[in-house]
């Protein structure tokens, strides 16, 4: 059936998702991929979440039933709590999330995730896709301020636009997270969350170093930062302790949704420098990279932020079928849990979450432990174990006293 009167597509998008996921409808090109992708719906385990399929785009035309007759009448701005997630606690208060854009299956979806949870907890919360467009930040920002909210939550991609305004609103509190360890707090009403994403890859690079056949790995982020070199140097670390002699490849693709551009990448990689296991560290973009295993074949991948072979298993078992395991972050988890503590929340400081904390790992899922053999599992545990009891620091980005180590140890590592 046709879409209610009055409905664009990306309006009924915004209607399924805050009835805790579906997947994301066909909106306009700049702010998205034109194809449906799904959202996590539910659960504060992104592990765990379930997912479900409720429409499909067939040209121009939502095949969709009881769902879009009841949109009718329903506007963007409605906040309604998610009808699937479910919270073991209460809360009240306006919270805005920024994110470029849901439907990336990866970093701004697990964070939606916990946005669930905080609805069905009893939060009016206000998700806001901005897109890639960094002149539209501030604008964007100054309106979910001046519309009122208690709490703003963004990613380090905010960071700049939220410090600038922090101080002239006192009576919002700013929750920036997935920020540099070495970001100094700019004001005593903001909270800044540092993931240890080097610990996290450290263990997916023992996957990829013990899986691959050729010797030789790669990494492509999305856009060049401290976070994602982060990213990389645990990767080539974890590697290293699998195999002293492993190579890796690293490249960029310069933003976080082109998947083709992502795709040339790792068949480059694999053409030209042997790589036999792709770890794509790029959002949306991340998708070209399954695409390019699949089409090259005999080739493992690692999933990022989120558990991307459960997030592709139901709706597209060729793209789960090559992700060996995912290098997670649990943003929805880790919000949820500063909200469920926000009365003891440390304004003013900035808190470091990771192997320990049980905020950063890999994806332990049935497919994990039926394709990655058993050596290759057992080193991974006593890595765990090690960084959870300190006799084992992986190597950081933020470690180097200059951004010329972290490209000493590129190239060394170049096949």
């Amino acid at each position: 059936m046709d879409a209610p009167a009055g409905c664009d597509l990306y309006k009924l998008y915004r209607f399924f998702l805050r009835r805790g996921g579906v997947p994301s409808c066909t909106v306009p090109p700049d702010r998205r991929r034109t194809q449906f992708r799904l959202i996590y719906k539910g659960g504060t385990d992104m592990r765990k979440a379930n997912k479900v399929w409720l429409a499909a785009v067939l040209g121009g035309t939502l095949a969709v039933t009881s769902a879009a007759a009841a949109f009718a009448g329903e506007t963007e701005a409605s906040t309604e709590s998610s009808t699937e997630a479910t919270a073991d606690f209460t809360g009240s208060g306006k919270v805005a999330y920024v994110c470029t854009g849901l439907g990336d299956m990866s970093f701004n979806d697990s964070g939606e995730v916990g946005m669930n949870v905080l609805r069905a907890a009893g939060y009016d919360v206000n998700t806001i896709e901005t897109g890639e467009d960094a002149s539209t930040y501030d604008q964007l920002i100054q309106n979910a301020l001046e519309d009122g909210c208690d709490y703003m939550v963004v990613s380090s991609t905010y960071q700049d636009n939220v410090e600038a305004i922090a101080d002239q609103y006192p009576d919002t509190k700013f929750i920036l997270f997935d920020i540099n360890s070495d970001s100094e707090v700019a004001a005593d009403n903001m909270l800044y969350i540092y993931f240890k994403q080097n610990e996290s890859s450290y263990l997916g690079g023992i996957v990829a170093a013990g899986l691959s056949k050729t010797g030789a790995i790669g990494a492509v982020g999305g856009v060049e930062n401290p976070v994602i070199k982060d990213f990389i140097t645990g990767y080539i670390d974890g590697a290293q302790a699998q195999n002293p002699d492993i190579k890796v490849s690293t490249a960029w693709v310069g933003d976080w949704s082109n998947s083709a551009k992502m795709k040339e990448l790792c068949e480059t990689q694999n053409s030209a420098k042997g790589v036999d296991v792709f770890f794509p560290i790029a959002g949306g973009a991340g998708t070209g990279a399954f695409e390019a295993a699949n089409e090259v074949g005999d080739i493992w991948t690692l999933g990022v932020d989120s558990d991307q072979y459960k997030a592709f298993e139901k709706d597209n078992p060729d793209y789960a079928n090559v992700i060996a395991t995912s290098v997670t972050k649990e943003v929805g988890t880790m919000l949820v849990n500063v909200f469920k503590n926000i009365d003891d929340a440390k304004w003013g400081t900035l808190e470091a979450m990771g192997v320990k904390e049980g905020a950063v790992g890999i994806a332990d899922n049935d497919y994990y432990e039926k394709v990655v053999p058993q050596d290759i599992k057992d080193a991974v545990k006593k890595a765990e174990a090690g960084i959870a009891d300190g006799s084992i620091t992986p190597k950081s980005y933020f470690d180097f006293a200059s951004d010329d180590e972290y490209q000493s140890l590129i190239d060394s590592v170049n096949p």
